[in-house]
C-alpha cells in the first residue's frame, strides 16, 4: 500500500487551526464533536473568504498598495476576523451581553463590508456622481478666489480713483497760475528835459510754484502707473492660479469618503425607483447573517464529549491543585509542631 503525504484529516485539522480547539483531543472524540468542528471551519471559511476579497478591494483601491501589498492586507483581514469569531468559538458559556456585543459588530461590519462592495460594484456610477462633487469643489474655490481678486481690485480701483482725482485737481490748479512772473530791471529813462531817453521791459522768469506742482503731478502719475501694472499683474496672477487649482482639483483622484459619501447621495436616488438601496441592503443583510452564522451555530450548539473532555481535564487539574494544597498545608503544619516540641524539651526546668 502506497503512503501519501496528505495528513489524515487534513481539513478537522486546518478546523483546528482556525478555531483554536486541540486536535489531539477531538481527534479521540467521537463523530458528532467532529461535526461540530466541521460546521464551525465551513462557517470561518465563508467568513474568511469574503473578507479576504474584501480586504484586498480595501488595499488596492483605496491605499494604493499595489497587488502585492494588498495580498498581505487581505491577509491581515482574515486573521482578523478569524480572531474576533475565536472569542465566540472559545466561549464555554454565552452570556447575553456577549451576544448583544456580537451582534452589535455584526452590524458595524456589515455596514463596512456593504459600503466597500457597493462601491467596487457602483464603481463607474459612482465616479460620476463622485466627479460631479469633484467639479461642484473646484466651482466653489474658485468662487471663493474670484472673490478675493474682485475685492483686491476693488481696492486698487478705489486707490488709482482718488490718485487721478488728485492729478485732475493739480492740473485745474496749474491752469489758474499765470505761467511767467515779472522780474527786476525794467523801467523808462528821462533827459533833463523830461523827454524819454530809452525804455527797458522788466525780465519775466517762470513761475516756480507751476514747477512745484508739475513735479508732485508727475509723482502722482508715476504712482498711478504702478498701481495699473500691478492690477494688471494681480489679473494675470488670478487667472494661473485659477487654472492651477482647477485642474489640480479635476486630476485629484476621489477618496475613500468621497465615493462614501457619493455612495449615498447614489442610495437616497430614487430614479424612479430605490434600485441601488435595495441592492445594498441585500448586500447589508448577507454581511449580518454570514458575521451571525458562528453566533447562530454557538448558540444553539448542546454540549458535546470535546468539551466535557476539556471540563473534565480542567476538573483533573483544579483537584490536583488542590490535593497539593492540602498536602503543602500539612507539611507545614507537621514542621510547626516539631519546631514546638523541640522548643519545649529545650526549655524544661532543670
Amino acid at each position: 500500500m502506497e503512503k501519501t503525504f496528505i495528513p489524515k484529516d487534513l481539513w478537522l485539522r486546518f478546523g483546528c487551526f482556525l478555531s483554536g480547539h486541540n486536535y489531539q483531543i477531538l481527534s479521540e472524540c467521537s463523530e458528532a464533536s467532529k461535526r461540530d468542528q466541521k460546521k464551525i471551519t465551513s462557517a470561518l471559511v465563508i467568513i474568511t473568504l469574503i473578507w479576504s476579497i474584501i480586504g484586498y478591494i480595501f488595499s488596492n483601491k483605496y491605499l494604493n498598495f499595489g497587488p502585492w501589498l494588498s495580498l498581505l492586507g487581505s491577509a491581515f483581514m482574515a486573521v482578523l476576523i478569524v480572531q474576533i469569531e475565536r472569542q465566540i468559538i472559545l466561549s464555554a458559556k454565552l452570556n447575553s451581553w456577549a451576544k448583544f456585543f456580537r451582534v452589535l459588530l455584526g452590524i458595524i461590519v456589515a455596514v463596512i463590508g456593504a459600503s466597500i462592495i457597493d462601491q467596487y460594484l457602483f464603481a463607474n456610477d459612482i465616479q460620476k456622481i463622485a466627479q460631479a462633487s469633484v467639479e461642484a469643489k473646484a466651482l466653489k474655490e474658485s468662487n471663493i478666489a474670484r472673490n478675493a481678486y474682485q475685492t483686491a481690485i476693488a481696492q486698487l480701483d478705489s486707490t488709482i480713483m482718488v490718485e487721478k482725482f488728485n492729478y485732475q485737481k493739480i492740473q485745474t490748479q496749474v491752469l489758474k497760475l499765470p505761467v511767467t512772473l515779472a522780474g527786476g530791471g525794467g523801467g523808462r529813462k528821462y533827459d533833463s528835459a523830461g523827454n524819454l531817453i530809452s525804455e527797458q521791459q522788466s525780465s519775466r522768469i517762470p513761475n516756480p510754484e507751476i514747477s512745484n506742482l508739475r513735479a508732485f503731478q508727475a509723482s502722482i502719475a508715476s504712482k498711478i502707473s504702478v498701481l495699473e501694472n500691478e492690477k494688471i499683474q494681480k489679473g494675470q496672477q488670478y487667472a494661473e492660479e485659477v487654472k492651477n487649482k482647477a485642474k489640480e482639483i479635476l486630476n485629484r483622484k476621489p477618496g475613500f469618503l468621497d465615493e462614501l459619501n457619493a455612495l449615498i447621495n447614489y442610495l437616497l436616488e430614487f430614479d424612479p425607483y430605490p434600485t441601488a438601496l435595495i441592492f445594498y441592503l441585500i448586500w447589508f443583510f448577507f454581511f449580518l447573517l454570514i458575521e451571525s452564522l458562528v453566533l447562530i451555530i454557538k448558540s444553539n450548539h448542546h454540549e458535546n464529549d470535546y468539551e466535557k473532555v476539556v471540563d473534565y481535564q480542567q476538573n483533573i487539574r483544579i483537584r490536583r491543585l488542590m490535593a497539593l494544597e492540602d498536602k503543602r498545608n500539612a507539611a507545614l503544619g507537621s514542621e510547626s509542631m516539631i519546631s514546638s516540641s523541640s522548643n519545649l524539651i529545650d526549655h524544661l526546668p532543670r
